[in-house]
């Protein structure tokens, strides 16, 4: 069993039965905090409020470089996860990108706009085999004329967790971009092979609203032009002598177009914090035990599970799974009334837990499944 220390486990206060961290994470005790501590301050700041927000913001950078084991410029900050895409998308100059049938829509939006706008001209789409992203099929749709592969490293329908060497080899020369916010804070998730990976803080970092942390490579900062970067992604931005527009930062700052989310950042930092008091490794550990287990108990009871993965290097904190007889909604529906947060999603039914989550809940669930 995955022991965790005093410290982390006494952050969080969620009840037991909640079991849907792939759509929203209670925040932890330190980012609540975190947030009131600055926003009590904000109303009296005066002259040091600029100095509040931007400290809220280089922490949080900070923060994330750490997260992604990069250094700080390479680290960034953005409102979510969709901003960051769109960044790449709308960086684009011809070519085709290549993503793999079943992604969340915010890892298709971006490179669908994008070519509705002229600036890709083609998105292909690769089809799954049970489930899984196999590297040699995303290898036969990549050519020369390929700028971008991006995936979820995390399946947000089946928990399924890719490989990104394997990509990365698929891949080639162009561009390995990675949606990680069904894996940060619950596996380790690096740069490494990618060259961006973005996780907005809502889900299992646990941090809330408004803010995403993402990590990228001098190779992408250098091909993807900084198309949607704003006023505040430019060198010298507080200097209003000199006409815009500005030379783009050269770090990852350039995905900045506007104004800054302290608040979200004050959280964000908190809740990274919080991460650290565990580590990472502890956390997944926890977590794929309790991913095993869910699926122990849905077996045990006759349900029908998605599990794509083979080896628990595949496996994450999501299972999936359908009951004989009854409808995915009918079955979330029963469990709420049995006090489980679970959801819907294209008629199976998602189970995603962390490494807070009671052990014993689960059996629970089990129990109410049973009836």
């Amino acid at each position: 069993m995955a022991e965790l220390p005093c410290a982390y486990l006494d952050e969080f206060s969620e009840p037991s039965g909640y079991m849907n961290f792939a759509s929203l994470g209670p925040v932890s005790r330190r980012s609540a905090e975190a947030v009131a501590h600055l926003a009590a301050r904000l109303p009296g700041a005066g002259a040091e409020i600029a100095d509040l927000a931007s400290g809220a913001l280089d922490a949080a950078r900070e923060a994330t470089a750490r997260l992604y084991s990069v250094p700080d410029e390479q680290a960034g900050l953005v409102s979510s996860t969709s901003e960051a895409l769109f960044h790449v998308a709308f960086g684009l100059k011809g070519g085709n990108v290549v993503v793999p049938a079943g992604e969340f829509a915010a890892n298709v939006y971006p490179w669908l706009r994008a070519h509705e706008a002229g600036l890709v001209d083609e998105v292909r789409r690769v089809p799954l085999r049970d489930g899984r992203i196999d590297p040699g099929d995303v290898a036969a749709a990549v050519d020369r004329r390929t700028r971008v592969v991006a995936a979820s490293l995390v399946s947000f329908s089946t928990g399924f967790r890719v490989d990104p060497g394997g990509l990365r080899e698929a891949a080639g020369d162009a561009l390995l971009v990675l949606d990680v916010i069904q894996a940060a804070g619950a596996v380790p998730v690096t740069l490494g092979d990618a060259d961006l990976v973005v996780a907005d803080a809502r889900k299992w970092l646990r941090a809330g609203f408004g803010i995403a942390g993402l990590a990228a490579s001098p190779t992408l900062l250098d091909r993807v032009e900084p198309t949607l970067t704003g006023w505040t992604g430019v060198e010298d931005f507080l200097d209003f002598t000199v006409p815009e527009p500005h030379p783009p930062r050269r770090d990852a700052g350039r995905f900045a177009m506007g104004g800054a989310w302290s608040l979200a950042a004050a959280s964000y930092r908190a809740a990274l914090e919080v991460i650290e008091l565990a580590g990472i490794d502890a956390i997944s550990a926890a977590v794929l035990e309790r991913s095993r287990r869910v699926e122990e108990v849905l077996r045990v009871v006759g349900a029908t599970v998605r599990a794509p993965w083979r080896d628990e290097t595949e496996r994450a904190g999501i299972v999936t799974f359908q009951m004989g007889g009854e409808d995915a909604p009918s079955t979330v529906a029963r469990l709420a009334d049995a006090g489980f947060t679970v959801s819907d999603r294209a008629g199976w039914v998602r189970v995603a837990v962390h490494a807070t989550t009671d052990l014993e809940a689960i059996d629970e669930l089990g129990r109410v499944l049973r009836r």
